[in-house]
């Protein structure tokens, strides 16, 4: 690996410190969701936790580690199940076979190499009408220490997004920048500092203040922010 798992691994217990952020990019996916949904790297299973009540929810992931977790902690329910899968290969299409109405990912597809082909087998999933949901981190301006210690290959604006959603097939529905002020945040502690994580003392205040923040750019939409969130839709 070209990047320290040492400041990777940071950034996973951190993520425990961002309850508020998390519900905040759920509420914000959760109109375009389906009841049959395959999650590109699901991770430690954070937004699998809202969909214990659809017909079926799928977790991908390439570590078997995660999978293993994830199986563990929602063993009790039948409609909920993972598999190691990479979706960059040729046969992560296969699971179109499921009748999957929603493919989602969040931070995930900045660590994919060959993120063409990841997004060409997610829209293959997808059943006619189906919706592909992607948060990704936003604008290269941003691009800094912290985005190379955790290996992230890029950051997205619309437009590079919206293109790449055009080459899958798919025609895009939404997009918007969130949060704000946490991309002033990341360009401080990444491009200025030149940190390797965000401090956990700042992740701590902003989990208090996201609800405020989220309840202003609702009202006031913002030309930036730290992710960019995109939806397309199979036709």
């Amino acid at each position: 690996m070209d990047y320290s798992e040492t400041a990777l691994q940071k950034v996973r217990e951190d993520r425990l410190l961002i309850d508020a952020v998390d519900q905040w990019l759920y509420e914000e996916i959760a109109p375009f969701l389906g009841q049959r949904i395959l999650e590109i790297g699901c991770g430690l299973g954070n937004f699998a936790r809202h969909l214990t009540d659809r017909d079926l929810y799928l977790g991908t992931e390439t570590s078997l580690e995660s999978i293993d977790h994830v199986s563990r902690a929602f063993a009790g329910y039948g409609n909920m199940l993972f598999a190691v899968a990479d979706a960059t290969a040729p046969g992560f299409a296969g699971f179109g076979r499921l009748g999957v109405d929603t493919v989602f990912s969040l931070n995930v597809f900045e660590h994919i190499e060959d993120h063409e082909a990841a997004l060409r087998n997610a829209a293959c999933v997808l059943q006619p009408g189906g919706r592909l949901i992607l948060v990704v981190p936003a604008h290269m301006a941003l691009y800094g220490s912290i985005d190379r210690a955790i290996g992230h290959y890029r950051r997205y604006d619309k437009k590079m997004a919206a293109g790449l959603f055009q080459q899958a097939g798919l025609t895009l529905v939404a997009q918007k920048y969130l949060n704000a002020l946490g991309a002033l945040g990341w360009w401080a502690n990444s491009r200025l500092r030149r940190e390797d994580t965000p401090p956990s003392g700042q992740l701590r205040l902003f989990n208090v203040v996201a609800p405020v923040v989220k309840a202003v750019e609702r009202t006031v939409p913002m030309p930036f922010g730290i992710s960019l969130l995109t939806v397309g839709q199979r036709l």
